[in-house]
């Protein structure tokens, strides 16, 4: 992999991995992650596309946020990264506000999409956002987190994941991570979905946190085909990127 930097017009420095040659895939990461969440992912791959994973404004080693974002915002960022890079259409993938990200370009840029992978997008009503925001401030208005934290998330937590967690944790700092949740808030993920009019897979955790979420997309957007990746919770990425790069693999092909 090779780091890079592509300066964008509304979103300045924005930092990326890349590695490989052929058709473009581009990975969005989760909140309080970075580029790096992808390095398994991205080398399985590489032997037959380009892959580009991006840090998102206020991650990873892209310039901090000076104002809020709004998914749009981050939607927007990442047709600005291509268009730097001389892209013009890839395979999209997003996980988590990268998978609302997903949902936004798939309405509002679909003619930029070879296929998009809507991967654990949020699903909530208010309401639900409101119950549950306390519970949202722990987790992101705390900047370091133990493995035991991490343990019911994840299939396994080694030393060197917990090292890179905290360090991308340390990088967008806890205003950034809570800001990413407010952008989620605010945004009609529900809404939006029957707007897609990109070619679109969605692909969810055994063990999501957002356990109706295949349910809505089979009555939202029936034509979508729907994983539900076995002994996976939220990041899929992590626990079992070889069976992501296989789904991803035969919907691209397809």
């Amino acid at each position: 992999m090779q780091d890079g930097f592509a300066a964008t017009k509304s979103h300045g420095r924005i930092h990326y991995l890349e590695a490989g040659e052929g058709p473009v895939i581009l990975l969005m990461h989760s909140n309080g992650n970075s580029a790096y969440e992808y390095d398994e992912l991205i080398a399985l791959l590489a032997d037959r596309y380009r892959v580009i994973a991006m840090d998102f404004p206020g991650h990873g080693d892209s310039e901090p946020l000076k104002r809020h974002y709004t998914v749009g915002d981050y939607g927007d960022c990442a047709i600005e990264l291509m268009d730097a890079l001389e892209i013009s259409t890839a395979s999209i993938l997003g996980s988590s506000i990268g998978g609302a990200v997903c949902i936004d370009i798939g309405v509002r840029h679909a003619g930029r999409v070879e296929s998009l992978f809507v991967v654990e997008s949020p699903l909530r009503a208010e309401e639900q956002w409101r119950e549950r925001w306390f519970t949202t401030e722990k987790g992101y208005g705390i900047l370091v987190q133990t493995a035991e934290q991490l343990k019911p998330r994840l299939r396994h937590v080694s030393e060197d994941l917990l090292e890179r967690w905290n360090i991308d944790r340390g990088k967008a700092g806890t205003w950034a991570m809570m800001d990413v949740m407010w952008a989620l808030r605010e945004y009609d993920a529900i809404g939006a979905i029957t707007s897609i009019k990109a070619k679109t897979a969605v692909i969810y955790g055994e063990k999501s946190p957002h356990p109706q979420a295949l349910a809505l997309f089979e009555k939202l957007l029936p034509a979508a085909p729907r994983h539900r990746m076995a002994d996976c919770g939220h990041f899929p990425m992590l626990d079992d990127p070889r069976t992501l790069a296989h789904i991803m693999d035969d919907f691209i092909r397809s």
